[in-house]
Parts: structure tokens; C-alpha cells; sequence
């Protein structure tokens, strides 16, 4: 279709036409002349032209004023990338300052999905040739592939502590894998760790649950996750630096910056002390050797004035080191299927039958409530007989360890060579003497800490069990039989404790009644070696049992050394006073307890002492107590042991 209309010449306009004047113009044909265009029209037109003009107003203000940082970075990052400066963990000491943690340099190998092949063969291919240079698994890469964002800056840790001449490799090879790098790291060399293992702990790559959770942490970090280094991981682990690199537009290197430097852990001083810590391991490694039936050990060493822990040792133990150093999936699992527990820390969160332990604090509280004084005489013949509260016909006979009994004998007495038909009168009542009943006995027995978390600043604490009628319904769906309250007064039964409890107990009697909080940690400081934070002794509760039964309580423990249960230590040059406890747990099988506190007159240690499956108290806690002590307080050539007057239980 033809839109030009041709015109005949006469329609036409001449040029001439067009510069003519006024007046000839009116003569103009008017048949020559085109309609003037409507103003309505310039009006939309103009206002179009406005409005598009502002439209582009407003997007350049958008993009260069309110949205200039965020365009900015975006321009940057296609030009940048920005990786952590790992900061050093604070280093951790023991209260003499010995240093018990190193912080040795490593290298992890990374990539970067960003940077990898773009083309998923080509990535794959890459992922097989680092696998057989670095003795891993090609699935084992693939897998951590499957949700990260190929997009993403952020380093995948591929393999972690890279092997030196694999460190070498990589550096001489680095333009052969796109995207695999190497980072600069470090790792926890633990010293003595098998020693310190169960205080210390260990510490482990972070998990995607640990960077949801704390935005602060890069994938590359160490986090601690049992332990010291669990329990104080945010004192310890420093702040990471950041480091910017400019690449070009295919990723070469061109120049980087440091933005932001690191700064290194605080230092954590512990309350430990070293020495008396391997002096109690090696007295534990030496017991259990000889001990056929024994299957591991706990002791807990504490300052008794102050609630310091000045050892709490776990037998068998670990060695920490292979978590820091990356040790093998066999190593891992070796120690998770090993029958004895060694990664279990014992002193905290075992909880054991106390036998004979728990004695000191039923006579505390038999003292306090009356039931008996300093002066009460009871005739122990070897057994009790009592009938069953529905059917008199029915008679339960109570034994003691002794055949033929005690004789008659005080509080004191019996305290010394641990008569158990003393503490079931006490307890459960006999004769005249009307018991404390169970609810009594544990009122007393958790003023004493017992049932209850201590609150030490480590992980996994139990809080053991003193049972009751309630309890017994509760979790057994059993009624509360006599016999239950007269086992519970000697310790056994349901009634489980933890060595880390019984130690501060101890403490309170040495101390003249005052529970104490313990705590492992006794100051922070920081890279200046200024202190920032320092640990007060925390008294949980104190005054619940009066100065003078608290005083027969210690003579009683005093002479179970003299000429008691304990007489093995009788012959130090130091005054100790302490309690055995043999503990039945089913069969033959029987846990050892000493615990004790030395010097008498003024106590600086409390020393309470746990072989599982040990056989007696007397003979096999004590002897370890009696090494301990010796090495403790220097001290050379004991007098001959004495010949004590009983058999000890």
C-alpha cells in the first residue's frame, strides 16, 4: 500500500511561496496550507516528556544516594574477596603458671565454590585428582558440595592439619587445582594429655548448627567442645581478622589488604596443680595395675578454705590430641566402643554407692537433730533384728561388716572403725533410740551439697540421688519399705553420689561448716597478662551444723586414721583425719572410697579417692591416699606402721 499521496502542482507550495510578506500571504491559497496541530496536543505531549524525565529522576536517585553502599558492595564484591585471619586460642595454665596448652601452626586445605570449575564434569574431574594427592575419598568431597551455594566465597574445609609434604605439593602445584587453596591455621597440642584430658577437654571443627547459632564464627574455626575449652570457649577463642583481595576478571591475584587485624584469646589460669595432678595419676595408674578386680578410678584434691579444685583426676583417661590433630575414624571409634569409658569424666559426672563414705554426715546430722549426742553409747552385737511394721512375725536382720560386732561403742567410735549397726540405730532407730527417719537424713545429707549440681565451671555434671518414699514411687513404682531407710544410713541402696560431691562435703566438715562452690578456673587475663577476671570463693551455705558436733565428727575421723579403718596413714608426720567406704554394688564386686583432709589442725587439702570394683576402702583408696599425701607434703621416710587395734572395713 502506497501512504504517499502525490499532489498535483498546483496543490503544491512554491518555495517562493514561503518567504512571502504579509500581505501577499493573505492572497495565499488556502487549499495550499496544512492545519495547525492542536495545543491539547502539545500539552500530553509536554507532560509526558516531564513525567519520563522524572522517572529517570528518581531511579538515578535510587541507585546513587539511597542505594549507593548496597550497589557499591555489590560492584566491589565482582572485583573482591574477603577471607578470616584466624585468631590463636588463649593459652591455658595451671596455678603455678605451667603452661599445659600449645598452639601449633597448621594448614587446612579449602575451596572456595566460587572459584571452582563452573562446568560440573571439570569440577568433578578436580575433585578425583585432589582426593588421590590428599589420601581422601572423592565422595567424601562430592558430599560437602550438595548444599553449598556454588556462588559462595565462603571456604569449605576440605581436609583439616595437612600433612607437610602435602603442604609442600600444593605449593608447587597451586595453579593446578581452580578453587583448592590452603589456609593457615592452628591446632592444640595438649601436654600430658591423657592427664588433663577429662579437664581440658578438646576442641573440633565448628558445625553448621554452631555458625546458624553464632555469626561471628568463620567455617574454618575451633571451637571447644568438652571441657576448659568448652566451658570457657568464648574467652579462649579470640576474634577473628579480615583479609580483602582484589583479583582480576579471571580471578587472578592483583593485591590484598588487611581490613581488620586479629586479636588472640584471653589466658585462663586454672586452680590446678599441675604436679599434684600427675602425683594422684600416677598413684591411680599404680593401683589400678595391681588391683585384678579394679576398672578405673577418680580423686578429687581441693583447697578446703576456698573451694578451689587443685586436682580432679579421671581414670582411665584419653588422650585429647587426637581430637585436636585430627585424628582417624578408627581412633574415634575405638574410644567410643571401649567397655571402661575413658573419655567419661568420672569425679563430675559418675555417680557411685557411697558406702561407709556417707557416714560423717549422717553422725553430723544424728548431732544436730538430737538423736544422739557426743556421749551416746550404743551396743553394736553385730546385727540388728526388726520386725516387719504389718506381720511381727516377720524379722529383718541388719548385719554389720564385723561378725560379733563393735561392742559398745560412742559416735566417735564409730566413725573410727565404721560400725554399720551404729549408723542403721541412727538412722532407722533401735531400742530406745528413735531414728532420724529418711526425710531427716536427706535434709541433712543435701545441705551437705548431696542431690544437687555443685555448679563447678565444667560440662556434664551429675547431680547423683538421695532417695525418698516419693522418689521410690516416682521413678522405681515401688513403696518404701523399713529396710530402705536402713540401708540408705550406711550409704547404700539407691543412693548415688559423685566424687566431685563428696570431696566438697568433706570440706565442710574441715572447715568448720561452710559448703563451698568449687571452681577450676582462678582468673582470665588478657594479652597484657592484666587480669580481667578473677574467681572469689562462694560460699553455697554455711552454720547449718553447730561448731561442737562438727568437732566429734572430725575426732571420730580423726581416730578412724589413729587406730581406725585408716590406720595405714597413721604413721605420716602429718595429722590426717578421714573416712573409708565400702561400697556394695551387686555380687562380690565392691567400690573403694577414702576421703579425708590433712593437715588436721589446719586444713589445706581435702582428698577424696574412688576405685571402682577396688574391694575395700582400707585397702585400696588408702594406700593411694597415703602416696599422695607422702609425695604432697615431701615427705621421706615414714615411721613404722602401727598395728591396728581392728579389722578395717
Amino acid at each position: 500500500m502506497n501512504y504517499f499521496v502525490k499532489r498535483s502542482r498546483s496543490e503544491m507550495i512554491e518555495p517562493e511561496e514561503i518567504l512571502l510578506d504579509k500581505n501577499s500571504a493573505e492572497k495565499l491559497d488556502d487549499s495550499k496550507l496544512v492545519a495547525p496541530i492542536n495545543k491539547k496536543v502539545f500539552a500530553i505531549f509536554f507532560i509526558f516528556v516531564i513525567f519520563v524525565f522524572f522517572v529517570f529522576i528518581a531511579r538515578a536517585a535510587e541507585l546513587q544516594v539511597f542505594k549507593h553502599q548496597e550497589y557499591s558492595l555489590l560492584a566491589d564484591g565482582n572485583k573482591t574477596r574477603s577471607y578470616p585471619i584466624l585468631a590463636n586460642r588463649g593459652v591455658i595454665y595451671d596455678r603455678n603458671m605451667n603452661q599445659l596448652v600449645y598452639n601449633v601452626p597448621s594448614f587446612d586445605l579449602v575451596a572456595i565454590p566460587a572459584n571452582l570449575p563452573k562446568n560440573k564434569l571439570e569440577r568433578e574431574e578436580e575433585f578425583v585428582n585432589v582426593a588421590s594427592q590428599f589420601n581422601l575419598e572423592k565422595d567424601e568431597i562430592l558430599n560437602k558440595f550438595k548444599k553449598p551455594d556454588m556462588l559462595s566465597l565462603t571456604p569449605v574445609l576440605i581436609k583439616e592439619n595437612v600433612q607437610r609434604d602435602e603442604a609442600l605439593f600444593m605449593e608447587s602445584h597451586i595453579g593446578q587445582f581452580a578453587g583448592i587453596e590452603l589456609k593457615k591455621n592452628s591446632t592444640r597440642d595438649y601436654k600430658d594429655g591423657k592427664i588433663f584430658a577429662n579437664i581440658l577437654g578438646y576442641t573440633g571443627k565448628v558445625s553448621d548448627k554452631d555458625l546458624f547459632s553464632n555469626t561471628s564464627l568463620s567455617s574454618l574455626d575451633y571451637i571447644g567442645k568438652t571441657g576448659i575449652e568448652f566451658f570457657y570457649d568464648s574467652s579462649l577463642r579470640g576474634q577473628n581478622g579480615r583479609i580483602i583481595q582484589y583479583v582480576d576478571s579471571v580471578l587472578n591475584l592483583k593485591k590484598e589488604k588487611r581490613v581488620k587485624d586479629d586479636l588472640a584469646g584471653n589466658s585462663v589460669i586454672l586452680s590446678i596443680d599441675a604436679d599434684l595432678q600427675n602425683i594422684i595419676y600416677e598413684e591411680i595408674a599404680n593401683q589400678l595395675r595391681v588391683n585384678p578386680t579394679a576398672e578405673g578410678a577418680s580423686a578429687v584434691a581441693v583447697n578446703p578454705k576456698t573451694g578451689e579444685i587443685l586436682a580432679l583426676v579421671s581414670s582411665p583417661s584419653y588422650d585429647n590430641n587426637i581430637f585436636s590433630k585430627g585424628g582417624s575414624k578408627d581412633e574415634y571409634k575405638k574410644l567410643l566402643d571401649d567397655n571402661l569409658k575413658p573419655m567419661f569424666n568420672r569425679p563430675v559426672a559418675g555417680t557411685y554407692s557411697p558406702g561407709s563414705a556417707i557416714k560423717p554426715f549422717m553422725a553430723s546430722a544424728g548431732l544436730e537433730e538430737g538423736v544422739i549426742t557426743k556421749d551416746t553409747k550404743i551396743h553394736d552385737t553385730g546385727y540388728i533384728a526388726i520386725q516387719n511394721q504389718y506381720d511381727p512375725s516377720i524379722v529383718y536382720t541388719f548385719k554389720d561388716w564385723k561378725a560379733g560386732g563393735h561392742g559398745i561403742i560412742s559416735v566417735k567410735d564409730a566413725l573410727a572403725v565404721s560400725s554399720n549397726v551404729f549408723f542403721y540405730t541412727l538412722g532407722g532407730g533401735y531400742g530406745d533410740i528413735v531414728g532420724l527417719g529418711m526425710q531427716r537424713m536427706k535434709k541433712y545429707l543435701n545441705l551437705f551439697g548431696f542431690g544437687n549440681d555443685t555448679g563447678i565451671d565444667i560440662n556434664s555434671e551429675e547431680a547423683g540421688i538421695i532417695p525418698d518414699p516419693e522418689w521410690k514411687k516416682k521413678v522405681k513404682g515401688e513403696d518404701w519399705y523399713t529396710g530402705d531407710t536402713y540401708i540408705s544410713a550406711i550409704g547404700q541402696g539407691n543412693m548415688l553420689v559423685t566424687p566431685l560431691q563428696l570431696a566438697m562435703a568433706t570440706s565442710a566438715i574441715a572447715n568448720g561448716g561452710t559448703l563451698l562452690k568449687p571452681y577450676l578456673v582462678k582468673s582470665i587475663m588478657d594479652k597484657n597478662d592484666e587480669p580481667i577476671y578473677e574467681t572469689a570463693p562462694k560460699q553455697v551455705r554455711s552454720g547449718f551444723i553447730k561448731e561442737e558436733n562438727l568437732q566429734t565428727v572430725r575426732e571420730g575421723m580423726r581416730m578412724a586414721v589413729t587406730v581406725g579403718s585408716a590406720h595405714r596413714l597413721a604413721n605420716l608426720p602429718i595429722k590426717i583425719a578421714g573416712k573409708t567406704g565400702t561400697a556394695q554394688i551387686g555380687g562380690n564386686d565392691t567400690h573403694a572410697w577414702f576421703t579425708s583432709f590433712a593437715p588436721y589442725d589446719d586444713p589445706e587439702i581435702a582428698l577424696t579417692i574412688m576405685i571402682e570394683k577396688g574391694g575395700e576402702g582400707s585397702g585400696a583408696a588408702v594406700p593411694v591416699a597415703k602416696e599422695v599425701y607422702k609425695r604432697y607434703f615431701k615427705i621421706q621416710e615414714p615411721a613404722p606402721i602401727q598395728t591396728a587395734t581392728t579389722t578395717p572395713a
